[in-house]
């Protein structure tokens, strides 16, 4: 077992202290079950890897003093549950961005008083979420089940979807609003695509599966400027004008929303995977 020395520089709560990390001489934020008790401001102290749950380094100044405030308004319990389900999250996926230690604390907080005051809240994402991602919703779960044993408070699924979105953002280094923003781009692609054909696609169905993944997988190369060639385009351009015409459509939209160019190469992948859907629904 390895012990570190640590200068306190504040005692955030029982569990939670702002310390320098004496070998590193880095600011560090730790979490552990009664690590601040009776500790004092400039104190030097000896903790092992056993006592601490959790550490991570300090942020800017601005976000450093968001973080502070948060600590200062929220039960050290939902301080601790949280650091646990981010251990989870960065067992399974590496590091995430340090901003989730204060998203996720805020957002599971606010969850449990709006529970607790008999408010519930829908999440209308909740099906593309966990197709979309899966592992992160998996942890969503788990974390609602820790929450619920731990703490008492039933969070129920939507809640699970909601952290899933966290995690997935602090994967991304992205705001927890960009990702909300690209799963209802996807939706509303998808709904382009019902009105132009004249269908339902039934969330149950792999036709959805498949098309959400392909549009995800579209959107994420426009995101990274990586072009890919279709050697296919001409003849896609000729032989399924319509497929084209809509995928043009859905590009123009993408555009109008990511101001992200679509190349026509991208346009006529996504031809082929309408032209795909008329097939499975028969449509001439």
């Amino acid at each position: 077992m390895r012990e570190k020395k640590y200068k306190v520089n504040k005692v955030l709560n029982n569990n939670v202290i702002l310390a320098i990390d004496v070998e590193k001489m880095q600011e560090i934020v730790l979490v552990g079950k009664g690590i601040g008790f009776a500790k004092k401001a400039n104190e030097l102290i000896t903790l092992s890897d056993k006592e601490i749950e959790k550490s991570f380094l300090n942020f800017d100044e601005s976000t450093k003093k968001e973080y502070l405030n948060l600590i200062n308004d929220i039960d050290d319990r939902i301080i601790l549950i949280c650091e646990k389900i981010i251990n989870i999250s960065e067992a399974a996926f590496g590091k995430l961005n340090n901003h989730i230690h204060i998203a996720l604390t805020d957002h599971i907080s606010f969850a449990m008083e709006r529970t607790n005051s008999g408010l519930e809240l829908s999440n209308p994402f909740l099906y593309e979420i966990k197709m979309l991602y899966p592992r992160e919703f998996e942890i969503g779960e788990l974390a609602i089940k820790m929450i619920k044993s731990e703490l008492g408070v039933d969070l129920k699924e939507v809640e699970a979807g909601f952290i899933a979105l966290h995690i997935h953002s602090a994967r991304q280094n992205k705001n927890v609003s960009e990702t909300i923003k690209n799963t209802k781009l996807l939706m509303d692609l998808i709904r382009l695509i019902e009105t132009e054909l004249d269908i339902t696609i039934g969330t149950y169905e792999l036709t959805y599966t498949r098309l959400i993944n392909h549009l995800r997988t579209s959107l994420n190369r426009m995101e990274e400027n990586k072009n890919i060639k279709n050697p296919l385009l001409n003849h896609i351009k000729e032989q399924f004008t319509q497929s084209f015409d809509i995928a043009y459509k859905i590009g123009k939209h993408i555009r109008d929303i990511k101001h992200i160019e679509v190349s026509e190469d991208e346009l006529g992948y996504l031809a082929l995977h309408i032209e795909r859907i008329k097939e499975i629904k028969n449509i001439n």
